[in-house]
């Protein structure tokens, strides 16, 4: 009984955080403040009500048309609603439902939406990256609480996270400089750096090997997908960083609660 409560409770927070998310996706490019206006059609520019804002079920009742003017609203949005939703449900079965799970929920629309807008647009957005970064610091100082360190070993093991940041974010950015001496060309966007140092924030200094490992092989893959579907040659790092950075996220989750 307990378990199917929490389903419904994560199921519920998914579907939020999703719609949540297609409000970044939509807005952070344009430089639109989330929370600056009422979400409205981007067809009619009608304000959208309480009704059509139901996370995935407005768009099924809707038949996928706005309901004041008709026009398509596109599948991307329940989409990115069910995305997150089943990114919640893994975080779930890893973390389960308290603290440290619900930190890891709260970073999914920023993860999701970096994923989404470097496919679309072939940038990560600071302020999406800065936002994980708060997370992180503050996931950081909740376990240093959770589990009572002293002063010094709280110092400690921050530290070692913040030099794992460093060190995520001097590597990378060393590896894009000489690759891109090799190629004569950019191989890695400062964006992609600025996300590696968070993702070291995140996993520390231990994940390092696996991390590198995890997202090379996939961006060899995306790459060759993207070589096939766009016919370019330069192709967005970003979703093959954010994968494996999730991948390993669930690990440790699994690995160590």
């Amino acid at each position: 009984m307990v378990f199917f409560s929490e389903i419904i409770i994560v199921v519920f927070l998914g579907l939020v955080l999703g719609s949540f998310t297609t409000a970044l996706v939509y807005r952070v490019p344009l430089g639109v403040s989330w929370g600056a206006k009422r979400s409205s059609c981007p067809s009619c520019n009608t304000v959208l009500g309480f009704f059509d804002l139901i996370p995935f079920l407005s768009w099924c009742c809707s038949k996928g048309k706005c309901r004041y003017c008709a026009n398509k609203i596109s599948i991307i949005y329940p989409l990115i609603e069910l995305s997150c939703l089943g990114l919640c449900l893994g975080v779930y079965f890893a973390y389960g439902l308290g603290v440290g799970g619900l930190i890891i929920f709260a970073a999914i629309p920023f993860l999701l939406a970096l994923l989404i807008i470097d496919i679309k647009h072939m940038i990560l957005p600071n302020q999406l990256v800065f936002a994980l970064f708060l997370i992180g610091l503050f996931r950081l100082m909740f376990f240093w609480y959770l589990n009572q360190f002293s002063y010094e070993s709280g110092i400690s093991i921050g530290i070692n996270y913040l030099i794992a940041a460093i060190v995520f974010a001097g590597l990378s950015w060393l590896t894009g400089a000489v690759v891109g001496k090799l190629i004569k060309k950019e191989s890695l966007g400062f964006g992609d750096v600025k996300f590696f140092g968070v993702a070291g924030l995140w996993l520390g200094l231990d994940a390092l090997p696996l991390f590198m490992i995890i997202s090379g092989g996939l961006a060899v893959v995306m790459a060759l997908v993207w070589r096939y579907i766009k016919k370019s040659e330069v192709f967005p790092f970003g979703p093959a960083l954010i994968t494996s950075f999730f991948i390993i996220l669930l690990y440790q989750g699994i690995l160590f609660t």
